[in-house]
């Protein structure tokens, strides 16, 4: 498993949406995947997206518009946020 851990900083908010959702629609990634992706940016809670090892091609790919867009990133094997998201913590 591939976990791409994407931190929430405030600088994400200066990233133009439309500009990062035409990245996204062009990369060949999971439409789960993009949505994921989309989340983990813009939103405070910090979160990431996870690949299963057959999909490393589309992580590639994901990982290549983050830093195309210069959005911070970590990978690792699973998500470095163990944060319950239904309690609100």
């Amino acid at each position: 498993m591939v976990y791409i851990n994407i931190p929430y900083v405030s600088e994400n908010e200066l990233i133009d949406r439309d500009l990062f959702v035409r990245e996204l629609e062009l990369a060949p990634i999971s439409d789960r995947a993009r949505f994921e992706t989309f989340e983990a940016v813009y939103n405070r809670l910090p979160r990431g997206v996870n690949f299963e090892y057959s999909e490393t091609d589309q992580a590639r790919e994901l990982l290549a518009v983050l830093e195309h867009m210069r959005i911070g990133h970590r990978i690792s094997q699973e998500s470095e946020y163990p944060v319950d998201r239904h309690s609100g913590l």
